[in-house]
């Protein structure tokens, strides 16, 4: 769901990293169970969430007495062992959308009666409704995330703004106020192409004011014809009205967003939290030592990454105690510790803020774990991809004028949606 930026000098750290001195108590009674055993895992090839695991897998090792093997694919190459039920990949790296489609098809293994209700409850909620779907669980996630807020302190001390928005009437008001024609900055920029990166921007938005795309009460139904969704684009159209904006953020993605900011051409910018070692970065970034970070205002939607056991797996048990550990307290603080990105466990968050020394990182990773905690999971189908295709429609003709009626628009999507979600089910 995001972009990421892979540094050198984030690899060559992540290389360097020691024992996370994992406590035995991780595992209980599964430690040294699993002798002679091994166990594969598929994971996103190159990824730097992939060299961590990498670099701490011998702890696990030692636990449990089994190896273990990471190894780079694709959708398309797990997709295809899936299929041929080889039970090659005994775990399975998972971007949250594919997890319904993946569940759907039986290449996924519920766990629910793998995991205790209590091993669940140190995580955030939206965390594991992230990787939950049609009532059941079916991974265990390492990494969820959201876009949060970056703001420029500098511009608005100058300003007399003595915090960021907190309301969505603040983030508009104070983009205004921020914005700076003359000299090239502007408030932020409300994300108008038709991408999916837009769309999940616009999520965000949604959630602000309390609508859905899919109904959380019936996953069956398509939510977004509704006076709240209706209310969100008006909302968006106020900053498109204005001079809050650039004119041209109709045709705008993330990408556009990180460089402007990191440019110093925006005061705030919604983004993943990748950007903030982009922020701090002298290759990229011009706005060093002038950034905060805080959750958007409200509400925000929360996409997640998991590792998840493959049902043809030949090694179930020691897949299921490899999903456990790789998010238990310990490894999920020093993730975020490492990465700066939030904790999807409560008790990680406040080890991973308090065992870091920079003031600026922590005061990032505080304001993401406010993010996470706030966060919304949505609702997903199995042809998702879908959807957010249709709606990506809806929102550049919403923003380039070329639909002035919002809710005739918005109607009009909101047939064509529950048409795609009726064949999910079908």
């Amino acid at each position: 769901m995001k972009k990421k930026m892979v540094s050198v000098v984030m690899c060559t750290a992540l290389m360097a990293t020691g024992s996370l001195g994992i406590a035995q108590s991780a595992f209980g009674e599964a430690a040294g169970d699993f002798a002679g055993q091994e166990l594969v895992i598929a994971v996103e090839d190159g990824g730097q969430y992939a060299i961590f695991y990498d670099n701490i897998k011998s702890e696990f090792e030692e636990m449990t007495g089994a190896t273990v093997t990471l190894v780079g694919a694709d959708n398309d190459a797990v997709i295809a062992e899936c299929m041929s039920k080889s039970g090659y990949y005994d775990v399975l790296t998972m971007d949250g959308p594919l997890i319904p489609q993946y569940a759907s098809l039986g290449y996924l293994l519920p766990l629910d009666e793998y995991v205790e209700q209590s091993e669940l409850e140190d995580f955030y909620d939206a965390a594991i409704e992230s990787v939950k779907w049609d009532g059941q669980l079916y991974c265990l996630p390492y990494l969820v995330h959201g876009p949060v807020l970056y703001y420029r302190t500098d511009l608005l001390e100058a300003a007399g703004f003595d915090h960021a928005p907190e309301n969505v009437e603040e983030y508009f008001e104070m983009s205004q106020a921020l914005t700076d024609e003359a000299n090239g900055v502007y408030g932020t920029i409300i994300e108008g192409k038709q991408c999916s990166e837009a769309v999940s921007q616009l999520m965000d938005k949604l959630f602000q004011f309390n609508g859905e795309l899919i109904s959380s009460e019936d996953p069956t139904k398509i939510a977004f014809d509704s006076q709240e969704t209706i209310t969100m684009f008006e909302y968006v159209m106020q900053f498109y009205n204005s001079n809050a904006i650039p004119e041209a953020s109709s045709s705008y993605d993330n990408g556009d967003v990180q460089n402007m900011f990191l440019q110093g051409q925006l005061a705030f910018a919604c983004n993943w939290p990748y950007m903030w070692s982009m922020v701090n970065d002298e290759e990229f970034s011009k706005v060093i030592g002038k950034v905060g970070v805080a959750p958007q205002p409200g509400a925000n939607a929360v996409w997640s990454w998991s590792f998840g056991v493959s049902p043809d797996s030949d090694n179930i048990d020691l897949a299921v105690e490899w999903c456990k550990w790789a998010s238990s307290s310990e490894v999920i603080a020093q993730l975020a510790e490492t990465f700066i990105n939030p904790a999807v466990r409560k008790t990680s968050s406040d080890i991973a803020v308090a065992a870091i020394s920079n003031e600026a990182d922590a005061g990032a990773l505080d304001g993401m774990n406010q993010s996470l905690a706030q966060g919304i999971a949505p609702t997903l189908s199995t042809n998702f991809g879908e959807l957010r295709t249709r709606v990506a429609l809806t929102l550049n003709r919403i923003t380039t004028g070329e639909a002035t009626d919002i809710g005739a628009e918005v109607a009009e999507c909101a047939e064509e949606l529950q048409t795609i979600l009726d064949e999910a089910y079908e």
